[in-house]
């Protein structure tokens, strides 16, 4: 159930629901293990966070110290293969501590040649673990609170210094959600607060959606530009104060908007991501903006809502993306 679409900048638009401000006070039936101490065997460890909401786990797996021994080694013996060290020190670990035994070298994980800018970069991160894991623990909680899922498994990396995109326009942070039990971020010490919370939201619905909705695999272009509009939509109930993402500052025109469907109406039961990634990183040649897949995908969610207002979030989660299009004023993208 491997999902390969980087999480980027996210959007967000405004839902209140009260009664979202403190999950941990407002119910006593949480119980936290002080702030995360076990691993898989319950032994204590300083890189897992585990804590449980209504017999939901969870738990957050940094791996600031496998990348801290990858750049030391590095910095040792500058002559070693970066490949073959990432591999023995940050990947293995990696698969050892998860449940992804298929994960190869690459994208989203791959070692970097800049070891002095990583290795100052996680020590970063690595003093500020313990704010980064409670700005998660709280997403996951008042996520969970509004829609219940599986057990969860939230896995931490810096970004490397050459993905100055992720750096630069992705507010310092990307995400990949793999199944309905396993996330991956990737931060930067630049991130904020509240991208750190809307990311760990936003990929919190994707593992409840596949739950639902068939396997990402299967995905067309259309399946998955809703599925990013669905996160989003739930990640704007979850945090409605907050205000990154693209949808709040940079929404589509009118003309933008009517080339992103042009685009989805040729294009979105095609299963090529090369035409998928004019949709993420813009194309200017077709006048289609950066980040129009989760724009585009938020205003048909937005519009199937505004149909249905009624409906509860775990009821047009469970909805596949034809099932939003065809109940939206965007039904005509369907055949």
């Amino acid at each position: 159930m491997r999902r390969s679409i980087n999480f980027s900048i996210l959007l967000l638009f405004v839902i209140f629901i009260s009664g979202c401000t403190d999950v941990k006070e407002q119910n006593k039936e949480i119980e936290e293990e002080e702030h995360g101490i076990v691993d898989d065997d319950n032994t204590p460890t300083k890189n897992t966070s585990h804590f449980s909401y209504k017999g939901q786990e969870f738990k957050i797996i940094t791996f600031f110290d496998e990348v801290l021994e990858y750049t030391r080694v590095i910095s040792e013996n500058p002559e070693l293969d970066k490949k073959a060290i990432y591999t023995e020190y940050v990947l293995e670990p990696f698969i050892d501590k998860s449940s992804l035994k298929d994960i190869t070298l690459g994208d989203p994980l791959s070692p970097s040649s800049e070891i002095e800018q990583l290795e100052k970069k996680t020590n970063e991160l690595l003093e500020n673990q313990e704010q980064i894991n409670k700005w998660i623990e709280e997403a996951l909680l008042k996520s969970a609170e509004l829609l219940p899922g599986e057990d969860t498994n939230v896995y931490i990396f810096p970004v490397n210094p050459e993905e100055w995109h992720v750096i630069n326009t992705g507010g310092g942070l990307s995400g990949l959600t793999y199944s309905e039990n396993d996330i991956l971020l990737k931060f930067d010490p630049s991130v904020s607060e509240e991208m750190v919370k809307y990311a760990a939201a936003h990929e919190y619905h994707h593992t409840v959606n596949f739950l639902h909705d068939s396997i990402p695999i299967e995905y067309n272009i259309l399946d998955l530009t809703v599925t990013e509009g669905k996160a989003d939509y739930f990640t704007s109930i979850v945090y409605p104060e907050i205000k990154v993402g693209v949808f709040r500052t940079e929404p589509l025109s009118n003309e933008a908007e009517a080339k992103v469907l042009e685009e989805l109406s040729v294009n979105g039961k095609s299963m090529d991501f090369i035409i998928y990634n004019n949709l993420i990183y813009g194309n200017s040649r077709k006048d289609i903006p950066r980040w129009s897949n989760y724009k585009i995908g938020y205003l048909i969610t937005e519009s199937f809502i505004e149909n249905n207002p009624n409906i509860s979030i775990l009821e047009w989660t469970k909805i596949g993306a034809r099932g939003i299009i065809k109940d939206s004023k965007y039904s005509d993208l369907l055949p």
